[in-house]
């Protein structure tokens, strides 16, 4: 459920990691999409950075407490830089309004209250870290240009993504002719047909010289003229070409991957283990040429669904078996007291984390421990059937080694009351056995 905005205080008041004295640097955003309501800590470039969400007298944006080798300026730099990246995997654009700081996450006031929606976390989990220099300048354009009301700068913006990705004039209209009918957004491919009805000859060419150069220069013909509402429509028109363009230059040609190519591949759910297990061995895997025992120093594992609290039994689980199978290999970890198991899949061959909920285990041995692990485990399973995330973390490094897309449930119906009451009949069988046990 989205929780409603608290005022700045209060925000600060329920996160005591924010009210740590120091020196702090914000940056004040207007976004275009769903901010969230709560604050959020997240790792970027090697520094921990907060969210800070909307709230009802002040600015959202971001901040970070500067540590020793990060001063004021660098730190706004990279602010901006973890903006630009959340921007682009949200498909949408912020704009900074104001740098702000202290000896707190001092942020600007707000005049209004109105006019922006919430949500209740970003999705964090999994951010690119950016290391080409012209890549980072391209997310930050493409983060202003979609945050732009004015149609002639935003074009200019996008059209400058290109120029980053090819600086070269002649490389850079050959590759616009070459993909413009790849082009796969619903809102460029009409405006592209509606472009081509109208303009004769090369429209990479127009969208350069009427577009591009018309914005940026007044000193030649043809000029985009403020005052002219016709001018203002046409860019507005092509824009979403000029936007599609950016896009796929950014990802073909600077190799920043969209959140729906990154859906597609979605090879984040197992990228951690790969390291783990080796290229060597991850090859004889796929090959089916690996042989039955192999030795294999696996984490000790914390199982998570994003945005539900911890479940105990599933903290610091422990390896007890592990079988490779013709596309990857089967996993059981074991919960520290030895009652819960957690069976899954490493399947390499289709890049996906398996699980079922049907295999894990929960021993009863009438402990007031067991009955509190079947209590925690029902609630896994009320939290995982309501579109839980599944998250698999190194236990000792906190490193995130898979995640999984929310769960979507297939013929069956999540019964929230038969959920909780099946929660609170262990619950209150807890509390009978410690009785029982005194």
């Amino acid at each position: 459920m989205i929780n409603e905005r608290k005022s700045f205080g209060e925000i600060l008041s329920a996160t005591p990691e924010l009210m740590t004295k120091g020196q702090w640097a914000c940056i004040n955003i207007e976004t275009r999409s769903a901010w969230p309501s709560k604050a959020q800590a997240f790792s970027f470039e090697g520094y921990d950075l907060w969210i800070i969400p909307i709230t009802t007298d002040n600015y959202p944006g971001i901040a970070v407490r500067l540590v020793a080798g990060l001063n004021r300026d660098q730190a706004l730099a990279l602010l901006h830089r973890a903006l630009s990246v959340i921007a682009w995997l949200d498909n949408t654009g912020a704009i900074v309004t104001h740098m702000t700081g202290g000896d707190l996450p001092r942020m600007m006031g707000l005049s209004k209250g109105t006019g922006q929606t919430i949500r209740d976390q970003l999705d964090l989990s999994d951010l690119p870290q950016i290391s080409d220099a012209r890549a980072k300048v391209a997310l930050a354009l493409m983060r202003e240009g979609r945050g732009l009301n004015h149609p002639a700068y935003a074009f200019l913006s996008f059209y400058k993504v290109l120029e980053t990705a090819f600086p070269k004039g002649r490389a850079r209209g050959q590759w616009i002719a070459e993909n413009l009918d790849r082009l796969t957004d619903h809102r460029a491919v009409e405006s592209l047909s509606q472009l081509r009805a109208s303009v004769n000859g090369d429209v990479g060419a127009h969208l350069y010289e009427s577009g591009r150069q018309a914005i940026a220069h007044a000193r030649h013909d043809p000029i985009i003229n403020p005052d002219d509402p016709q001018d203002s429509k046409r860019l507005r028109a092509e824009l979403p070409i000029m936007e599609a363009l950016a896009v796929l230059a950014i990802e073909q040609r600077l190799g920043v991957q969209t959140s729906q190519t990154r859906w597609k591949e979605h090879l984040y759910e197992l990228r951690g283990w790969k390291p783990i297990i080796g290229a060597e061995l991850l090859a004889l895997i796929l090959q089916g040429s690996c042989p039955p025992d192999i030795n294999l120093d696996v984490p000790i594992l914390s199982v998570r669904l994003r945005r539900s609290e911890g479940f105990p039994p599933l903290e610091r689980m422990v390896p007890v078996r592990g079988e490779v199978t013709p596309d990857g290999l089967a996993m059981i970890y074991q919960s520290g007291d030895g009652l819960v198991d957690f069976p899954f899949h490493l399947n390499f061959r289709e890049e996906r984390l398996q699980f079922n909920l049907a295999d894990i285990v929960v021993r009863d041995d009438t402990t007031f421990s067991a009955a509190t692990n079947a209590a925690h485990i029902a609630r896994f399973v009320r939290d995982y059937l309501g579109n839980g995330e599944l998250q698999l973390w190194d236990a000792d490094t906190n490193e995130l080694l898979s995640r999984c897309d929310a769960f979507i449930p297939t013929n069956c119906f999540l019964d929230h009351d038969a959920a909780n009451a099946n929660i609170a009949h262990w619950e209150a069988l807890a509390v009978e056995r410690t009785s029982s046990e005194v």
